[in-house]
């Protein structure tokens, strides 16, 4: 237990012991204000690292129905029988088959060998392959293969203080794209499919995958070159050779040919992405079904280019217990009265789409500071977001749909799991993200703004 560790236990400890006393009001009850220590005892977990992201998850499990936030364990598990629970585990197969092949390397080469002129373009290379790979991946994976490749592209540097500066641009240029591409389409993150799944649930409306991909893709095309551009002039990587690059980029082992194991990968996410997208017209084929069986797919015997054992191994069991322990809380955040009180604390207004759309990307990026895991922040802020999104005479639907592709750009701090990825490595500080990374949220803000009431305008749902 270091000294980190030590504070985040005694705030989580605090936070559980006064809120049990507490009385109820007229604004929230008493199982309101246990949910609320139980929540802030959950994160100061989660933000100190006091135990492992699978140990608190249960830990906190278990205290629900003993802090009386819930009547009983069953309740307390609702999380895991989300469909977005086993979509996770889904999108981490399918990652783990494209990891088995040489599918990955075979993007950042084809981006080298365009962009590999100078270290700026070997950048942008890289992020542009992290971002088309997060599209479809989970932005967890996607950060993590794009990370090993690029800690092997720093080792061209002899220098350690040359290498430890391009270190700092491409470490957290890379999470940075994984999130940018994970708006593009609801399966490139899991927080884009809560966001749908809560709108679902408190106003039986949706958003379909390609009206997703109409809002995401060009948000995402903005924010990816302004990204680079920030990485490059705020941290400035050191210039290696013209050489060095190609030499780099044929010393990824791919072979110039695929084999039947990448074609038959190739073809399942293809047919995947297209069931996908006949999703938005056809109400029969859902999206985390496609996703679950897709991954099936890859283990029958004639495909069979995923292994259990590799699927067991490879898979984020922390983003799946995590999710889970999230969604359980949420739901006793809605039945006892907790998002309600939100709701009713952010006072009532009129206004346009874009000052509302505004509105709601600055909340969401205010509240990730607050709450900085973003499965977690959008089940907690759906309801309150939709309530003030109906009193302002906004769509729900447009409303949800900002707040899950700002959720999703969770950087302006490396406390997502996404970008605690690369910050673990020790290239950057904890302020070092935001220098950029805070004109990239401002910047996210004025897109959506903008950009989605006249999408949603266009295809009927704003």
């Amino acid at each position: 237990m270091t000294l980190k560790k030590w504070i985040g236990a005694i705030l989580a400890v605090a936070s559980i012991v006064i809120t049990q006393f507490i009385p109820g009001n007229d604004v929230l009850t008493v199982a309101g204000f246990k949910t609320i220590g139980l929540l802030l005892a959950f994160l100061f977990m989660l933000v100190f690292e006091v135990l492992p992201v699978v140990v608190t998850s249960l830990i906190f499990c278990g205290l629900m129905p003993v802090l009386g936030v819930v009547e009983g364990l069953g309740a307390a598990i609702t999380g895991f029988s989300q469909p977005i629970v086993f979509f996770i585990l889904a999108s981490f197969g399918i990652a783990a088959a494209m990891t088995a092949i040489p599918l990955s390397r075979r993007i950042l080469r084809l981006m080298l060998r365009k962009f590999g002129l100078n270290i700026s373009s070997v950048l942008l290379g890289m992020m542009i392959a992290a971002a088309v790979f997060s599209s479809v991946v989970s932005n967890i994976p996607t950060c993590a293969i794009f990370m090993t490749l690029s800690l092997d592209f720093i080792k061209l540097y002899d220098n350690e203080e040359e290498r430890r500066r391009s270190g700092r641009a491409f470490m957290i240029a890379i999470p940075v794209a994984s999130m940018i591409g994970g708006v593009m389409t609801p399966a490139g993150s899991s927080v884009n499919l809560i966001a749908i799944s809560q709108l679902e649930q408190a106003t039986g409306m949706t958003i379909s995958f390609f009206n997703w991909m109409l809002a995401g893709i060009p948000i995402a095309i903005v924010l990816l070159p302004l990204a680079w551009w920030l990485m490059c002039k705020i941290y400035k990587p050191v210039q290696v050779s013209k050489e060095a690059v190609q030499s780099f980029a044929e010393s990824l082992g791919v072979p110039d040919r695929m084999d039947k194991q990448e074609k038959k990968v190739v073809v399942i996410i293809l047919i995947m992405l297209v069931l996908w997208i006949a999703s938005s017209w056809v109400s029969q084929i859902n999206v985390m079904v496609v996703a679950l069986l897709g991954c099936c797919v890859m283990f029958l015997p004639g495909i069979h280019v995923l292994e259990l054992d590799t699927f067991l191994k490879e898979n984020s069991w922390d983003a799946f217990f995590l999710v889970g322990c999230v969604l359980s809380i949420s739901s006793a955040m809605i039945n006892n009265g907790v998002s309600a009180a939100i709701a009713n604390a952010i006072p009532a207004f009129s206004a346009s789409s874009f000052v509302f759309i505004a509105f709601v990307c600055a909340l969401i990026f205010i509240v990730l500071i607050i709450i900085p895991v973003a499965p977690s922040m959008i089940p907690i802020m759906a309801v309150p977001i939709i309530a003030v999104a109906t009193t302002a005479g906004v769509s729900p639907t447009l409303a949800m749909l900002a707040a899950g592709i700002c959720a999703c750009n969770c950087y302006l701090l490396p406390l997502d799991t996404v970008p605690l990825i690369t910050y673990s490595k020790g290239y950057y500080s904890m302020t070092d993200m935001a220098k950029s990374t805070i004109f990239l949220q401002i910047a996210c803000i004025i897109l959506c703004a903008v950009w989605l009431p006249l999408i949603g305008g266009l295809v009927g749902i704003a």
